[in-house]
């Protein structure tokens, strides 16, 4: 399943300014700009920079950094100097996702984005940037604030920028074992998303937190009532679901989220009953694969004539 985290920060405070955060972001275009300063080639040059990635919210592309700190900084009405400012959610996707991704935007086996031309790199942008509307409007319902106004992503300040590069890390076993070296680039595909999202809605009146311990409580303060809370497993789910409705992905029964979690969480008892159900998913696929198969062999060819 896509897996979805409402960070906090990504190493940041999140009381302040948005600018580290935004900053940090362009990393993938530093690294675009240092390949730029060795090579001379016009082609090559147009191609780099056609790789790099600019900032976009729930209706616009190509927003520049500086409007996202400027939107994000002054998006904070009635909001405390200890009170959190923004939010920074991650997206990311399995290697059987991103390769169901990329089926819709090329006919050829792809195992590095580098592979794909400027075309077929632009669609799968617009592919995921989509998705991630999708998603910020499925954070925007499981605060269940619909009649506040808070319906999808288009009543929230956010912005979000796809990466496809990652970088070893010293925790990564690679790196344990000597065979890689920190900070150099992991292999294969390895798209994902950043989103900053502000804590206040558009309209400034309400106060979001995609962090909190509550689901959805009401409280009253003041003799004012308020609705608190966000459902983050709920929100996990809808993002699953969303994906295999958009781009048609018929997901196993082993990659569901509510089966990873309890495989991770459940009872010996649950854990056995949903093994059973999964082999027996397995086998029932293995069969028909095989059926299929078989059908196509024993189709009788046309005689040229």
């Amino acid at each position: 399943m896509p897996i979805s985290k409402p960070h906090s920060t990504l190493g940041a405070t999140n009381k302040d300014s948005c600018i580290d955060l935004a900053m940090y972001l362009e990393k993938e275009n530093k690294d675009l700009d240092t390949l730029l300063s060795k090579t001379k080639q016009l082609e090559e040059i147009r191609n780099i920079e056609s790789r790099k990635q600019l900032f976009f919210s729930h209706s616009k592309i190509n927003i520049s950094t500086n409007d996202v700190v400027y939107a994000i900084d002054n998006n904070k009405k009635k909001l405390s100097k200890t009170d959190a400012k923004y939010f920074a959610p991650t997206i990311n996707f399995s290697q059987q996702e991103l390769n169901h991704i990329l089926t819709s935007v090329t006919e050829k086996p792809i195992t590095d984005v580098w592979q794909l031309n400027q075309e077929e790199y632009q669609r799968y942008n617009l592919q995921l940037q989509e998705y991630i509307r999708l998603v910020m409007s499925n954070y925007a319902v499981n605060f269940n604030r619909k009649g506040k106004g808070l319906k999808t992503g288009e009543d929230l300040v956010y912005f979000a920028k796809i990466e496809h590069f990652r970088r070893y890390k010293g925790t990564d076993p690679e790196v344990v074992n000597g065979s890689k070296k920190t900070d150099g680039f992991k292999p294969g595909l390895n798209s994902h998303a950043h989103i900053i999202v502000s804590r206040k809605d558009k309209t400034q009146k309400l106060k979001l937190n995609p962090t909190t311990k509550e689901k959805s409580t009401d409280r009253v303060i003041n003799g004012n009532k308020y609705h608190v809370g966000f459902d983050r497993m709920n929100w996990i789910n809808m993002n699953e679901s969303s994906f295999d409705s958009f781009f048609n992905y018929q997901r196993p029964e082993i990659e569901k989220f509510n089966n990873q979690y309890i495989l991770k969480n459940g009872s010996p008892q649950e854990k056995k009953v949903l093994s059973n159900k999964i082999k027996q998913s397995l086998e029932s696929k293995v069969i028909l694969e095989k059926n299929v198969k078989n059908n196509i062999n024993n189709t009788p060819k046309r005689r040229r004539g």
